[in-house]
């Protein structure tokens, strides 16, 4: 079944067309451009409430779903690590001709958009780190039960039989602190734009090519030390999978930056702290 608060989400956005796929873009506002890297099993849905935030706070707010999940197109024959996940990602945002603009980072956006940071530093006016992995990569595992999505013949049948009901429980037990802000109609839409047109394959893709080295790390946090612009960190401190401890606090220290912004939230800050985090951003660029 069909979710309106997809369909509605769909028809409120755009589609850029690169040499050879196409780009779902979600956006609002005017003003200097944020763009918000989504992770897994998430698109640029999830940062629905963000977007409009930042358009209320004079920013143009834009989130665009990665290569492979939501609306984007899916080819079969794309190697979806992070490397060409970043690749794609710089494209669409050459394509939007955006100038200097701001950056989130969450989940396995954090990877993709250090890859975008690493090739364009003199681009990016300012770096939000919500929950994604960049420090600790050699030791990182795959939570439950996304580890699940791994292993063949297994992921395609979690895939196939995820509906709204089941989405929303593993939500409520590990995504969403406030329970009541993320609903049957939202894990509806979750389900939609995770299987797209393709079932969902292109995303077992991206869960089986995961690039978590400790050339990977020291790229990344490379990228980041080498920007002299503001750089924040925002962590759902309840997080069950990328816990503060091992990954927020190490990345602080290797950043140099003063103080984590804790929140108590689980995985998907942007689902009840949407407001939140947006104050923090316009704060931190004043």
């Amino acid at each position: 079944m069909r979710s309106h608060s997809a369909i509605k989400y769909s028809c409120e956005g755009d589609f850029i067309h690169l040499e050879n796929t196409r780009a779902f873009v979600y956006e609002k506002g005017k003003g200097e451009p944020v763009v918000c890297f989504h992770g897994v099993p998430a698109t640029s849905y999830l940062y629905r409430n963000v977007i409009n935030e930042l358009a209320k706070n004079g920013y143009r707010g834009i989130s665009f779903d990665l290569l492979g999940m939501g609306l984007s197109d899916r080819p079969e024959n794309f190697d979806y690590n992070w490397t060409n996940l970043g690749v794609w990602a710089l494209e669409v945002i050459q394509k939007m001709n955006l100038g200097k603009f701001h950056v989130i980072l969450h989940d396995i956006g954090g990877p993709i958009g250090c890859e975008v940071i690493a090739k364009v530093p003199e681009q990016i006016a300012s770096v939000t780190i919500l929950n994604t992995p960049l420090t600790n990569l050699e030791q990182f595992k795959k939570p439950f039960p996304m580890f699940l999505y791994e292993k063949k013949g297994i992921g395609e049948l979690i895939v196939r039989t995820t509906n709204a009901f089941f989405f929303k429980q593993l939500m409520h037990s590990r995504g969403v602190h406030k329970k009541e802000k993320f609903g049957t109609e939202e894990a509806r839409a979750y389900v939609n734009f995770l299987n797209g047109n393709d079932k969902g394959k292109a995303f077992l893709k991206i869960m089986r090519s995961f690039e978590a080295t400790k050339e990977k790390e020291q790229l990344y946090i490379n990228a980041l030390n080498g920007l002299s612009i503001p750089k924040q960190i925002i962590w759902g401190v309840n997080d069950k999978a990328l816990t503060l401890e091992k990954y927020g606090i190490p990345l602080k220290e290797m950043l140099g930056i003063d103080e984590i912004v804790q929140l108590p939230g689980y995985h998907f800050l942007q689902e009840d702290y949407s407001k939140e985090i947006v104050e923090h951003i316009v704060k931190m660029n004043r």
